[in-house]
């Protein structure tokens, strides 16, 4: 099995580099009307850049992500049922402007969160899911949307 790039990161890439080279051609530009076209082709090149990235970080733009991903990233290994609800009422509290994840599955051996959707019209399916042993966390995963 090779490792394959999924083509919008290839696109973003190339105009990155492009982008890059126009600026480079526009700073060593002697006429204002070369430099000012080669600085809006560089603007206009960083675009696919821009959307890739916000496609593979959404959490630089919306704090929906940012706060679930916190949430994920205080969970640890060890730590009891009553422990990562507290952690949960902590990012999430109930005068807070984010709505709390939805539990899909609490049983003796499993916690699973969804991230709420909030008001957005996306349907968003970050999860992320606890092995419970013993009331105590033993392994989390996180799958992305």
């Amino acid at each position: 099995m090779g490792f394959e790039l999924h083509p919008i990161f290839l696109i973003a890439a190339v105009t990155l580099i492009g982008a890059v080279a126009c600026l480079v051609f526009a700073y060593l530009a002697s006429k204002w009307i070369k430099r000012d076209i080669l600085i809006v082709t560089a603007l206009f090149l960083l675009g696919p850049s821009g959307v890739a990235l916000i496609g593979f970080k959404p959490e630089l733009v919306d704090d929906r992500f940012r706060t679930y991903k916190q949430l994920f990233g205080d969970i640890e290994v060890g730590m009891s049922r009553a422990k990562v609800m507290t952690l949960v009422d902590q990012h999430y509290p109930s005068e807070g402007e984010r709505l709390r994840p939805n539990i899909i599955e609490d049983s003796d051996k499993k916690l699973s969160f969804f991230m709420n959707p909030e008001d957005s019209a996306e349907p968003n399916c970050e999860g992320f899911f606890l092995e419970m042993q013993d009331n105590k966390v033993v392994r989390k995963s996180y799958a992305r949307d």
